[in-house]
């Protein structure tokens, strides 16, 4: 007698529809990990150097907007020094996502009053010495840094009123401090320097997202000359910028001093491992100095 309901277990083994739905499970299996690969391999990396070059973009524009705030404040500072006044600078320390993997961000380090910044200035006027001292001796900084795994890691630093752009141990200034020389219309040679001093506490912060800076406005100081608005007339300033970023600074220096046709006599510039020195005196010209500090209190909320 046969049993019609059921099939011996040796025929589906033997079915061809059961072949057919195995090799076409094994043939989309390998479609899909062929899609994978060439996707990791040849988009993964554009997209993710498109997604750091875009963050990068947005630190370049928040730092230069972090240096044109503290700018403002200073020059608020200038014109009335009672006046306190607030901003708020955000930072993009990171944020730019990669598509189709929202939880793949960029990021980097943001570093408040951590790297090497300061002024210092002697100047000689009829046989006696002025020196600033310890009064720039820090000026603090605020420097971010990428983790880029794909795009160039360039890291901005404002370091004394200056945003400078560093890669691989070369820098360029890109926005200019308040070092100012120049000539008056008595072909005087004039030396403005407006140091400005950021006032809180050291920190680091590692982050995929944006990060706010507070700015206050505190008080201007009149370094040199002691005597408000009177200009000194001096022999010669030795103007000292310490740095890591010593390539930009010789660079502003020299930049400056071609700028108002000073001669090869008329100034020496020179630098070390962490700073550059500006030696000015004028030849045929009239010198004068006026050195100011300006406080800003900046809040970060890291530690």
């Amino acid at each position: 007698m046969k049993n019609r309901g059921f099939k011996a277990i040796s025929s589906f083994c033997r079915s061809d529809s059961g072949v057919s739905t195995a090799v076409a499970a094994a043939l989309l299996i390998g479609v899909l990990v062929a899609f994978m690969t060439t996707v990791q391999v040849n988009y993964m990396p554009v997209w993710k150097e498109d997604a750091e070059y875009s963050h990068m973009s947005d630190v370049w524009h928040d730092m230069s907007r972090f240096k044109s705030n503290v700018d403002i404040l200073t020059a608020g500072l200038v014109i009335n020094d009672d006046v306190r006044i607030a901003m708020n600078s955000p930072i993009a320390v990171g944020g730019s996502e990669i598509p189709f993997i929202r939880s793949t961000t960029t990021g980097g380090t943001l570093a408040i009053n951590k790297d090497m910044s300061g002024i210092s200035a002697v100047m000689e006027h009829n046989g006696s010495t002025f020196s600033t001292g310890t009064l720039l001796y820090y000026t603090g900084t605020v420097t971010y840094r990428p983790s880029n795994l794909h795009y160039v890691r360039e890291a901005y630093c404002y370091e004394n009123g200056a945003l400078i752009v560093s890669q691989d141990g070369r820098s360029i200034m890109k926005l200019a401090p308040g070092i100012i020389l120049e000539k008056d219309i008595n072909n005087s040679v004039n030396l403005l320097v407006r140091a400005v001093y950021l006032e809180g506490e050291r920190g680091v912060m590692s982050s995929n997202t944006v990060e706010d800076i507070r700015l206050t406005s505190e008080g201007l100081l009149d370094v040199y000359p002691i005597e408000e608005g009177v200009f000194t007339n001096v022999s010669s300033a030795n103007l000292t910028v310490y740095t890591e970023n010593t390539e930009a600074w010789e660079g502003y220096f020299e930049n400056s001093a071609e700028d108002i046709n000073l001669q090869s006599e008329d100034y020496n510039l020179s630098n070390s491992t962490y700073s550059v020195t500006f030696y000015l005196h004028p030849q045929d010209e009239d010198l004068y100095v006026d050195i100011d500090k300006a406080v800003i209190q900046i809040e970060a909320g890291i530690q």
